[in-house]
């Protein structure tokens, strides 16, 4: 690997970064249950004398009083939950709570938003812009984003106001002037990538219940195999993969399926959950009708009665502001040089994220850190995924500098 620009500002806390990042990889927590991992960040963040609020059931925005009055506010989220997954990494700080797993880079997420904490902590009234921290719950089931909003995540006022309201309610104060998130990444080395424009996807989850007819497999005749008809639904999702052509990427895909109850009775029901995800609406809703068409074919061939649910309203896609994208190059350069990828439209990925609800309300980044290693990674939420512990303070020193930086953009730029 060529060597980074990274100046070795914050190298005292390296050590510091990896503890806490494998502190949280060992106790993970499910959506909307992280209960040990906020307690562990109040605590943490107590000590260093900030302002806290809760949102329930384990949300946290927090704030330090030194940074109060000034004129710029930045707003960082972090995200708590882990994912239903048993690990296999081997690793010794590998996960102690069975069938839970730190898969996507949440822990170190949440290592980085401390240790940022606490260096703002210490440099006080002289960092030239307030940010706020949010530790957000469930965002691997799309319910911590909308949470932490309701309770003014956003809002450009005083944090002992923020508490209450809803997302429909109409407060009427400004919102922060930037909005910064992170993830972490193993598809490549070291290194640092910003989407120019457009970051994510969007998607939707969805639920397909095929009903058949019961009967003993003695009298086959008098039942309607619902197992059948869902083997034809699979199949008919790799179908749509291999022919549709879309806009941009796009895919529909079954992650479970679960249906009958003895071995010797034609099973009556049978539900498949899975996602439609698309980098264009156009593409999503082509996807969607191209689903519905096959469902009707398939209950004219078999027999069965088949009906499909979104739960939630779609994912939507959001972009990176230009001008955050413009500051976030300038940095990303001078700490990962070459390393440094600005990514265009061609380069899209079909990853979606609740976030979508911050970048409605104000200007937002998203920035992804590259940590993988040399040979061959597993992807997300893989129950052996591991990142390369080297990124942590080089993604601290970029993700310190864009944020300070903002001061000096004008408020017509950011």
């Amino acid at each position: 690997m060529e060597k980074l620009k990274y100046s070795g500002r914050f190298e005292a806390y390296r050590e510091e970064l990896i503890t806490l990042r494998r502190h949280f990889h060992q106790y993970p927590e499910l959506g909307l249950k992280e209960v040990e991992t906020s307690a562990f960040i109040r605590k943490y963040l107590e000590q260093l004398g900030y302002d806290m609020i809760p949102v329930a059931p384990t949300g946290l925005i927090a704030s330090h009083p030194s940074q109060r009055g000034k004129e710029k506010l930045v707003v960082l989220r972090a995200e708590m939950d882990a994912l239903p997954i048993q690990e296999k990494t081997g690793l010794p700080y590998a996960s102690r709570n069975d069938g839970c797993m730190h898969a996507c880079g949440h822990d170190a997420i949440l290592a980085t938003a401390l240790v940022m904490a606490k260096i703002l902590a210490e440099e006080g009234e002289s960092f030239p812009v307030q940010v706020r921290f949010l530790f957000e719950p469930a965002e691997e089931i799309g319910e911590g984003a909308k949470r932490m909003l309701a309770a003014g995540a956003l809002e450009k006022r005083d944090l002992a106001d923020l508490a209450g309201g809803t997302l429909e309610k109409k407060t009427g104060y400004p919102m922060a002037d930037a909005f910064v998130m992170f993830h972490y990444a193993v598809d490549q080395t070291l290194g640092m990538a910003v989407h120019e424009g457009q970051a994510s996807a969007m998607i939707n989850g969805m639920e397909i219940h095929v009903h058949g007819k019961s009967s003993h497999w003695c009298e086959a005749s008098k039942g309607i195999d619902s197992i059948y008809a869902a083997s034809l639904v699979v199949q008919a999702f790799h179908d749509i993969n291999q022919s549709y052509v879309g806009k941009g990427p796009c895919l529909v895909g079954i992650g479970t399926i679960h249906g009958g109850e003895y071995p010797n009775i034609i099973a009556d029901h049978v539900m498949l959950r899975g996602n439609i995800r698309a980098c264009h609406e156009e593409d999503y809703l082509k996807l969607k009708n191209r689903i519905e068409e096959k469902l009707r074919e398939i209950e004219d061939e078999t027999g069965t009665e088949i009906e499909m649910i979104f739960p939630k309203e779609p994912v939507l896609a959001f972009a990176n502001d230009p001008g955050l994208t413009e500051l976030a190059g300038k940095v990303g350069k001078r700490v990962f040089g070459e390393r440094f990828i600005l990514e265009g439209e061609d380069e899209l990925f079909l990853s979606g994220d609740n976030a979508y609800r911050y970048f409605q309300q104000t200007k937002g980044l998203f920035s992804v850190f590259l940590a993988g290693f040399p040979g061959e990674n597993h992807p997300l939420h893989h129950p052996e995924f591991c990142l390369d512990e080297e990124i942590l303070p080089y993604s601290l020193e970029a993700l310190y500098e864009i944020i300070k930086e903002t001061a000096s953009y004008h408020s017509e730029t950011l």
